[in-house]
């Protein structure tokens, strides 16, 4: 039971990544896009060759190496989403198999997903604290028959 306590323990910081994440490719893009923006109202390559002779742009192959950078990291970010919400989905199969109780589900919910105290939980479902632990142990069992 203790296997499946710690995965419903990770369900949580499974979630708060996902949203840091969400965020750090909110501003990656940003960068890149403004990157890209740049570099077409830059003039082209063409213009600076007619202007001054140039043969390569170190400028433009710089700001062309960060675009690949930002969109690099951008999909090693979409991999590591990709790669999370494989292991929350798989949280809610082994919940959604194990045939829980209604209250059993609550319980999930409030110690594993939102983190509350056992204390906490039994005073939001009017239940005694050895209650709650029976509620626990009653869930635990059946999940883990079922993974």
């Amino acid at each position: 039971m203790q296997d499946i306590e710690k995965k419903l323990y990770r369900y949580a910081e499974y979630q708060r990544r996902i949203k840091e994440l969400q965020q750090q490719i909110d501003e990656v893009l940003q960068q890149h896009n403004a990157l890209w923006d740049g570099m077409l109202k830059a003039p082209s390559l063409d213009d600076v060759r007619i202007q001054g002779g140039f043969t390569s742009d170190p400028v433009y192959s710089a700001v062309q190496k960060m675009i690949d950078v930002y969109g690099a990291r951008i999909e090693a970010i979409k991999n590591e989403i990709s790669n999370l919400f494989y292991l929350v989905d798989d949280i809610m199969r082994m919940i959604n198999e194990a045939g829980l109780t209604e209250k059993e589900r609550e319980y999930i919910q409030y110690r594993y997903f939102e983190g509350l105290r056992v204390s906490q939980i039994a005073a939001r479902m009017d239940y005694s604290e050895k209650q709650v632990w029976r509620l626990k142990q009653s869930a635990l069992k059946k999940m883990k028959h079922d993974h």
